[in-house]
């Protein structure tokens, strides 16, 4: 039985290098636009990494999330901060519920969840 599974492994193995199939293309998104993000619409991402940050408005602040022991953790622009994380000019000062306090470029903010509906607050 061990026999026949590892011929008819061999069989299938050369079947996909022959095809070319044994390396997949290797996409590499350095610099270039996510190929799954629209590029058109009212969801158009204007800023896509955190160190890109220059306003409140580059900031996309889609989710919160708390640990076990208390440590909170947030997602802005598609990447996971914790409080104190500095990248660029952003700086994640305080991190609650439904809001995060930010520094950009020395001026701070407070960023709420967006409500339900889409609509998003900013104070």
């Amino acid at each position: 039985m061990l026999l026949k599974a590892t011929v008819l492994f061999l069989i299938v193995a050369s079947s996909i290098a022959s095809f070319g199939w044994a390396e997949f293309p290797n996409y590499e998104t350095h610099g270039k636009r996510d190929p799954f993000v629209p590029l058109v619409g009212p969801e158009k991402p204007t800023v896509a990494r955190p160190e890109d940050i220059t306003s409140i408005d580059d900031v996309s602040l889609e989710g919160i999330v708390s640990g076990p022991k208390g440590t909170k953790a947030v997602m802005i622009n598609g990447e996971i901060l914790k409080e104190h994380d500095k990248v660029g000019d952003l700086e994640i000062k305080k991190i609650t519920k439904r809001t995060v306090t930010l520094i950009i470029s020395g001026k701070e903010y407070n960023k709420n969840l967006p409500e339900e509906g889409g609509i998003k607050n900013v104070q």
